[in-house]
């Protein structure tokens, strides 16, 4: 699998990864080879499902059918729980006694369930489970608890079904994005309404072209009521691999609008997916940061290429991933290149499935799914059982600390950072004042810059001495941006004339504060994440971005330039969308893009002389992290 970080693996073909090639330029006699010896060993490979929970099939498997009970209740360190047992088999030992296995599963409100297969005591002379037996060996460690013996009804069975296998899905919806060889940008991709002939026999592999109105199959969300809604066709696919069904949300199927230019339809169905496949006219390098979307995580780059004068149409794939998401199967060949089409077909619709269950693994995808569950679990308990006042133990805590006495802990930590000029407080620390409510936007008094280090402020910054001769396009932009943002051009006098004043107000909060301190993305990007704002609104401070070029702190500046990509003021690349950009200071007490078009005039301010290129060369950065 690749992963935003990683190099493509099929290093003995690097040749074919190398952006400046054209389709025409792959005749390789070992290519060739390849193709007629792999794929048919390959074609014969039963690809294994991965990154699902194959157990929560238990109860399906093992209960359903047979009698069983189920304990509903309320457990000490656990909450709200749902016990089934069901007695699985008898077995007889050398010494010729009974041995009675009892297998069971424990829904609690926080993943994962407990599942398990035990030897326990023979059943009761009425038929009954030894329950309280049970229990115990089930629940472990002793505590106050409440549960109900209830007789599992059909109703009960289903509930308790649907549960287990919210996940366990056989349709799937995923996403098809039609890049040309000179567009670079999203808007650009969305807005594709002409063709080529290779992404047209492309989706002719990938699946049946069915009609929308009237189609009773799986729709992935799409209008089969109305033309107009969601487009006349789309791509289907069902029984290529296994039991799966797809229904592929195609860009250039689904309705463009000339008057938007982000064109909302096509973006509110493919950036709603998990999984893309980008079909490009010309292999070239896809960054997994390039669409703005909360839920893509992996994307299945697909070019064609031409293995050798007169051969079929041949196909390069690759997989590039949000960080986070696990690694996942079927391993691309080596190189990576399919000539066969049912072999490809049959690899894509693997691959997207198991790369949509790995990514459901992610922080982002997983926990909103394991709290709507988790509500699933406690409403069933609390309508079959109403919880007692005096069941369950409040954990002891110590006396909640007033919103003064945060503050004010945070703001001490801080001062006593940048009057000593050491590193920051332990992130540690600060992230235990945050969670307990500190207010990471107060102000912090700074203390008054040497003259030495006033002249280095001042001075040009020759970060390139460090940088090695072979630095990447992106790192020369950066030392170009520092050089603007820090250069005697801006005027020596204004220069100093702006950076004396921002030693006579107060910082607006402690992420600039830490900018002063040291060059630690991830300490700036935990500080984000508590809703500390990049882009102050206080006129007498530039934006983080800016503030950090001028204090050099570039491994800060290139992480602000891919999270936080709307610093500039530019308010046409603004998206007001449900996207990741969205809220520019995190997801508590950041600025949106209403506020940040408010505040747009007060990025630059302090800053005279060449502002316009310093804008520039920040702008041209950012497109490069897009």
């Amino acid at each position: 699998m690749f992963s935003v970080d990683q190099q493509d693996r099929s290093s003995s073909a690097s040749m074919l990864s190398n952006s400046s090639m054209t389709a025409s330029q792959f005749d390789l006699p070992i290519a060739a080879k390849f193709s007629n010896i792999l794929p048919r060993n390959l074609l014969c490979a039963d690809f294994q499902i991965e990154h699902l929970d194959m157990g929560s099939t238990w109860y399906r498997r093992y209960f359903i059918e047979k009698d069983h009970s189920t304990f509903v209740g309320y457990v000490d360190h656990d909450g709200p729980v749902i016990i089934s047992i069901v007695l699985d088999n008898r077995t007889v030992n050398a010494d010729c006694e009974s041995v009675y296995w009892y297998r069971y599963v424990m829904r609690k409100k926080q993943l994962p369930d407990e599942r398990g297969l035990l030897a326990g005591p023979p059943m009761l002379p009425i038929g009954d489970l030894p329950a309280d037996e049970l229990l115990k060996m089930i629940l472990k460690t002793p505590g106050k608890q409440l549960l109900k013996k209830f007789v599992t009804t059909p109703e009960l069975k289903k509930e308790l079904l649907n549960l287990d296998e919210t996940r366990l899905i056989k349709c799937y919806k995923i996403g098809v994005l039609y890049c040309t060889s000179t567009q670079k940008t999203e808007e650009e991709w969305f807005s594709n309404t002409t063709t080529s002939t290779a992404y047209e026999k492309f989706l002719e592999i990938l699946g049946n072209k069915v009609k929308l109105k009237g189609f009773d199959g799986f729709t992935g969300g799409l209008d089969t009521t109305d033309t107009e809604g969601t487009g006349e066709y789309s791509i289907y696919d069902t029984g290529t691999w296994k039991d799966f069904t797809i229904m592929y949300h195609v860009s250039t199927l689904l309705p463009y609008e000339k008057s938007n230019k982000r064109q909302i339809t096509r973006k509110r169905h493919i950036g709603n997916d998990v999984v893309c496949i980008i079909f490009q006219d010309i292999q070239r390098p896809f960054s997994p940061l390039a669409i703005r979307s909360q839920f893509l995580h992996v994307y299945v780059v697909v070019s064609p290429v031409k293995i050798s004068v007169g051969s079929s149409r041949a196909y390069r794939v690759e997989i590039v991933c949000k960080d986070g998401v696990p690694e996942f199967g079927p391993q691309l060949p080596d190189p990576p290149i399919f000539d066969d089409p049912v072999l490809l077909k049959k690899f894509l619709v693997a691959t997207v499935i198991n790369g949509q269950n790995a990514a459901w693994k992610t922080p982002k995808l997983s926990e909103p799914f394991s709290r709507a569950r988790g509500a699933i679990v406690q409403d069933i308990v609390m309508r079959l059982v109403p919880q007692p006042n005096n069941l369950i133990t409040p954990p002891t805590s110590p006396k909640k600390a007033s919103q003064d006495d945060l503050d004010s802990s945070l703001k001490r930590l801080f001062k006593d950072s940048l009057k000593s000029g050491d590193r920051p407080p332990e992130m540690a620390q600060i992230k235990s004042l945050l969670d307990q409510g500190a207010n990471p936007n107060i102000r912090l008094l700074q203390p008054k810059p040497s003259k030495e280090r006033l002249n280095n402020l001042y001075s040009q910054p020759s970060i390139s001495q460090n940088q090695d001769s072979s630095c990447t396009t992106k790192s020369k932009t950066l030392q170009s941006i520092y050089s603007y943002s820090s250069s005697s051009s801006i005027g020596e006098n204004d220069s100093k004339s702006t950076f004396s004043q921002f030693y006579n107000h107060k910082l607006p909060n402690i992420l600039f504060a830490t900018i002063i301190l040291c060059d630690d993305p991830a300490y700036v990007k935990m500080l984000i994440d508590y809703g500390a704002e990049a882009l102050p609104k206080d006129s007498h401070f530039p934006n983080a971005f800016v503030f950090a070029a001028k204090h050099g702190r570039v491994e800060i500046m290139k992480y602000l330039l891919e999270n936080v990509p709307k610093l500039s003021d530019n308010n046409e690349n603004l998206d007001n969308e449900g996207d990741d950009s969205q809220n520019v200071g995190g997801s508590s007490g950041g600025i949106g893009a209403k506020e940040l078009k408010q505040y747009g005039t007060k990025i630059w301010s302090g800053f005279t002389g060449e502002v316009k290129k310093l804008k520039n060369h920040i702008n041209r950065a950012s497109n490069l992290y897009k």
